[in-house]
């Protein structure tokens, strides 16, 4: 039995080998599957056979659809389940666009602005230059005179908050028509703008007061304080006109670091500036000034009665030479005696580093060419200078060029050089003001003789 089992196994494999192949049976082959299918259809066995094959791949089938239900089931749960978080893709995708944009924008700026910082001195990037120079035709003229006095009081403030730079400074006795006193302002742009009067801003006379603050409006201004009278005065910015006037108890001054709102007592009732007018306060009486005082540290207030100058009625002549035959050594860069350089950042007052006088060495020499004995003068002096900042100084190199051109005379009175005052500098800016004497043949028969005061950029 199980020889002919395997004899029609081998038969019936033979002949699905050529049927796969496709290669055509033989008529005795074909009699024989014809006979096989006759019989096999009529077997009732073979119809049950079929239904339960039918069946196990239907059970199989099955397990895989309920698997793939529960699949779908789990996901659909934890759809639900992100379905607030899914409502915020919009929102998130507007974000991101939002964020992408200003990012590039950002970078856009950055790059823009980097050829400043290369030179911009708070980055420390390298030691910014400075060239005193009379035909410089970048510079921005304060006072253009031929009197010899440069300014003896002064004070300024770098408010970095606004980038913006403002000073004020006068001659003492030497204040004129010629020599005004001057406010100076230098805009986020770099413009230079001033305002000038003949007469300083208040007598000079070693007892008032003058100093610098931010309004609330963000602008700086000069406020004065008048000893005799105790008359607190607030100017308005860019301007020597009165903005409002306060009759003061004592001189206290105190400033709301958030709201630059100003706080002072008269008739021992709280006032308050609110950047127009000053404004009684009837629910906050002192008796005495250091109940004030107690009050305002409590309030976390910032005092700025102590970051004034008291003006000086005297003057600094800036006619000192240098630089011919024998006096060849240096040239002094000098300062006003009565001086406060202070600073606004993040909204609190710092004083900058005080800088005194300093010395630039001879750089370049020459001869007169007219004289016989081939007198030597010089041409310039530089020097590396420090200069005032918030925190440590600012190092700079700062040179002084002669405009001598070598016609005539033989006097140092037209070959050498005049001491520069430096007045002040802003380090937003990079910006320094001085004041300097020239005097000098133009050609053989004309001399200039001039005292500038000039804001000259690195």
């Amino acid at each position: 039995m199980a020889t002919i089992n395997n004899a029609i196994q081998e038969m019936v494999d033979h002949l699905v080998d050529k049927m796969r192949s496709n290669e055509k049976l033989s008529a005795e082959e074909q009699t024989l599957v014809s006979n096989a299918i006759q019989k096999l259809s009529s077997s009732a066995n073979l119809e049950a056979a079929i239904v339960a094959v039918a069946q196990e791949h239907l059970g199989e089938a099955t397990g895989h659809l309920t698997s793939a239900s529960d699949v779908v089931k789990e996901l659909q749960a934890k759809l639900l389940e992100q379905s607030d978080n899914l409502g915020l893709l919009p929102e998130l995708e507007t974000k991101f666009n939002e964020i992408t944009s200003s990012l590039v924008t950002n970078v856009a700026n950055t790059l823009a602005d980097l050829p400043k910082q290369l030179i911009d001195p708070t980055f420390k990037l390298g030691e910014p230059e400075f060239r005193l120079d009379y035909y410089d035709n970048t510079v921005s003229t304060l006072i253009n005179t031929t009197q010899v006095y440069g300014a003896y009081n002064s004070v300024s403030l770098a408010n970095y908050d606004n980038k913006t730079f403002y000073g004020y400074f006068d001659a003492g006795s030497a204040t004129q028509a010629d020599n005004p006193a001057v406010i100076l302002m230098i805009d986020s742009k770099g413009e230079v703008s001033k305002a000038t009067r003949t007469t300083p801003l208040i007598a000079p006379n070693g007892s008032d007061t003058v100093g610098v603050l931010v309004l609330p409006s963000g602008e700086n201004t000069l406020f004065s304080y008048i000893a005799s009278t105790k008359q607190l005065t607030i100017y308005k910015s860019q301007s020597f006109t009165t903005q409002a006037t306060l009759e003061t108890d004592y001189f206290k001054l105190y400033q709301d670091k958030e709201t630059k709102n100003l706080y002072s007592v008269d008739a021992g009732i709280l006032h308050e500036f609110d950047g127009s007018t000053w404004i009684q306060q009837l629910q906050q009486t002192f008796s005495n000034e250091t109940q004030f005082d107690s009050w305002a540290l409590a309030q976390g207030l910032e005092p700025l009665h102590n970051r004034t100058i008291k003006p000086v009625n005297s003057s600094i002549g800036i006619s000192s030479q240098t630089g011919y035959l024998s006096s060849l050594s240096y040239l002094s860069v000098t300062r006003p005696p009565s001086r406060l350089e202070a600073a606004f950042k993040d909204n609190t007052y710092e004083t900058m580093t005080n800088i005194g006088t300093q010395r630039l060495v001879q750089y370049n020499q020459s001869t007169l060419s007219h004289a016989t004995n081939r007198y030597i003068y010089a041409k310039s002096f530089k020097s590396r200078v420090k200069l005032p900042n918030l925190g440590s100084p600012i190092r700079a190199n700062l040179e002084s060029v002669a405009p001598t051109n070598s016609y005539e005379s033989n006097s140092a009175n037209y070959h050498a050089q005049g001491y520069p005052q430096l007045i002040t500098y802003s380090p937003i800016h990079n910006a320094l003001i001085v004041y300097q004497y020239f005097r000098f043949f133009e050609n053989s028969n004309n001399h200039q003789t001039q005292s500038l005061c000039r804001v000259y950029f690195a």
